[in-house]
């Protein structure tokens, strides 16, 4: 798909209220499984001294490239993360290598991301992204219990989760859309902060190959939300969940100066 069809589809997907759609074609024939075998943390000595040199001959120079000479990425809010440690961070769903400006924003702070099985896909491309920190889901049990102690074992480290809690990516997309529970499940049970960051855009004074404008990356990290002693474990995930989007809508509204709607809702209208 162009990527000009890759917008149309995301408008209809929007008139249709389809939120949580993918949109780009997913070739599973690349993936690998994700079984119990997977190997979230404490990696082989030889695998680890692959994905050593895999983080700083292959990903660091093209996480370098994108940022000055692509996306001009800025960064806000760094403070947020001061004396913070140990959170699950929720962003926007924005582009394939969205991951790679949330690593940059939290620097020097490790975070892991989390993403469909999907994204586990053989060759050179799987390789950059398992050594970046990636922790896929399964519908294998022995390896989503293998996950479940990772994020645990992660977060106790006071290191950082990253969730995409609309599931989806949608290219450049600008708007907050629903949230699905697994980010704030995973806050709750252990009982660690929620740090909502939102990707913004601005259009650059150049076009792509399809003549759409490129866009500048503004990476903006929110203040933390702290889970409720009070509430219950489900009270606590639906706080969390509506805190954290109310969080995204506010600097949705601030940043492009407009109030957050969708044609869905106008479609409703009618």
């Amino acid at each position: 798909m162009t990527r000009r069809e890759v917008l149309e589809k995301i408008a209809e997907c929007e008139k249709k209220g389809e939120f949580d759609k993918h949109v780009d074609p997913i070739d599973f024939s690349l993936a690998l499984p994700v079984d119990e075998n997977f190997r979230y943390l404490h990696k082989k000595f030889g695998e680890a001294v692959k994905i050593f040199f895999q983080r700083i001959f292959c990903i660091a120079p093209f996480s370098h490239k994108l940022h000055k000479h692509d996306y001009l990425t800025l960064i806000t809010g760094k403070e947020n993360l001061k004396h913070l440690k140990g959170a699950v961070a929720v962003c926007n769903h924005v582009n394939k290598f969205d991951c790679l400006v949330a690593k940059k924003a939290f620097y020097p702070r490790t975070l892991y991301i989390t993403g469909a099985q999907f994204n586990n896909q053989k060759g050179f491309m799987g390789d950059m992204i398992r050594a970046g920190h990636f922790m896929p889901f399964s519908e294998n049990y022995s390896a989503q219990k293998n996950l479940d102690k990772a994020i645990k074992t992660v977060l106790k480290k006071g290191k950082y989760v990253l969730f995409y809690p609309e599931q989806a990516m949608w290219w450049n997309y600008r708007k907050p859309r629903p949230f699905k529970d697994g980010a704030f499940f995973y806050a709750v049970k252990y009982d660690v902060p929620v740090v909502p960051t939102f990707i913004t855009f601005r259009d650059q004074d150049i076009t792509d190959e399809e003549g759409l404008p490129k866009q500048q990356f503004t990476f903006n990290i929110l203040p933390a939300i702290y889970p409720k002693k009070e509430f219950s474990r489900k009270e606590n995930i639906e706080y969390l969940k509506n805190a954290a989007h109310k969080a995204w809508v506010d600097k949705y509204e601030e940043f492009y100066g407009e109030k957050l709607t969708f044609s869905c809702d106008e479609k409703e209208k009618i």
